[in-house]
């Protein structure tokens, strides 16, 4: 009899571990390492309940031993599968994994949602700062002026900025001499992409960044607009073109968290700057 109720009880455990992971798959599998400690403690609760009432014998230790067997069976078929990640040293990590993906996204999407708040924040005071704001007629103290107002925003998450002028020029002979259309944009691009990489390579040697074989690809993605992720310096490229200046801006992360959203957030308050010129 009491075997018949251990059965009925797995049997409801099966049917509503199924239905859990049908209603709600991602609350799931963050509670999966809570349903295979359900099922080890049913099973113990079970064993320790037949011994108490004289339902189970030490001495079947076949039947004891089938009944392990199935528990071992119904952890790997229903609740490990098909996410055994380690079998032969019995290392099963894929709620882990799970577990700790949902998490990550989880905070990036906080962030995020943090950031776009406070971007909307200085874009709705804009008017305010900007109201009785001079700006600096000298070019290095207009920088500090710039860097100040990036801060407002880079000190709420704990990135620092530095901001390098790009300025892509060609000598007037390369463009005089007899040359086609085609010709003339080829030498615009290299001569940009030239410039672009000393002026990378400047960047790599002040914050000790190793490019290594990338430089070339970084190069090319910064020329296009894009913006480089250094994930192992924690820290980001971002190329800002504009017609009254080119920046390439490094945002390196020191106490928080850097997100490629806070790219995209420092690239419009630059342009939010300059449209107050």
């Amino acid at each position: 009899m009491a075997f018949k109720i251990f059965v009925g009880a797995l049997l409801v455990f099966a049917l509503g571990n199924l239905i859990f992971f049908l209603v709600s798959p991602l609350r799931y599998h963050l509670s999966l390492r809570g349903l295979r400690k359900g099922l080890y403690t049913l099973f113990v609760g079970a064993i320790s309940l037949g011994l108490l009432l004289d339902e189970v014998k030490l001495s079947n230790w076949q039947f004891l031993l089938t009944l392990t067997g199935i528990i071992i069976f119904v952890d790997l078929a229903i609740l490990l599968t098909p996410s055994i990640m380690k079998i032969w040293n019995a290392e099963f990590q894929y709620s882990d994994y799970v577990e700790n993906v949902i998490k990550t996204n989880d905070k990036i999407h906080k962030g995020t949602m943090m950031r776009v708040q406070s971007m909307s924040e200085m874009i709705q005071n804009a008017g305010n700062y900007f109201e009785d704001f001079i700006l600096d007629p000298d070019d290095r103290m207009r920088r500090i002026q710039l860097e100040e107002y990036l801060e407002l925003y880079s000190e709420q998450y704990g990135f620092d900025i530095q901001l390098w002028d790009y300025h892509p020029s060609l000598e007037l002979n390369d463009l005089l001499e007899e040359r086609s259309n085609e010709e003339i944009d080829d030498l615009i691009d290299s001569s940009h992409q030239r410039q672009l990489k000393e002026v990378l390579e400047r960047i790599a040697r002040l914050n000790s960044f190793e490019l290594g074989e990338s430089k070339e690809s970084y190069v090319e993605s910064l020329y296009n607009s894009e913006i480089i992720s250094l994930i192992d310096e924690d820290s980001m490229i971002v190329p800002v073109y504009m017609n009254e200046e080119n920046l390439l801006v490094v945002l390196k992360n020191t106490k928080g968290e850097l997100l490629e959203v806070d790219a995209v957030h420092i690239t419009n308050l630059i342009y939010l700057f300059h449209s107050f010129d």
